[in-house]
């Protein structure tokens, strides 16, 4: 009898599940706690993104939160993939 019941509510619940299916263009709603975006806030930019670049020091040692060293970026260095073999565990 147990069963029979957990059936019958699985079924329920996945056709319900089914019912509530998307149609059409989807649209963010509006937000809750504060006032809408304008209609020009909503429209796709394209363009690059504009980012500040850190003045790096190549003698000093930068670390992160936990404490790990951030490794320090080298742009003029190209990355070979043949180079990037298996690593072996610690």
């Amino acid at each position: 009898m147990k069963q029979v019941i957990k059936t019958a509510l699985a079924m329920s619940v996945l056709a319900g599940l089914a019912g509530c299916g998307l149609r059409g263009d989807l649209e963010r709603p509006p937000p809750i706690f504060s006032e809408p975006p304008t209609e020009e806030a909503q429209q796709p930019v394209d363009s690059a993104a504009l980012f500040a670049a850190a003045e790096i020091d190549e003698n000093k040692v930068y670390y992160n939160s936990l404490g790990g060293e951030i490794p320090k970026p080298a742009p003029d260095t190209d990355v070979e993939e043949e180079s990037m073999g298996e690593v072996s565990p610690g």
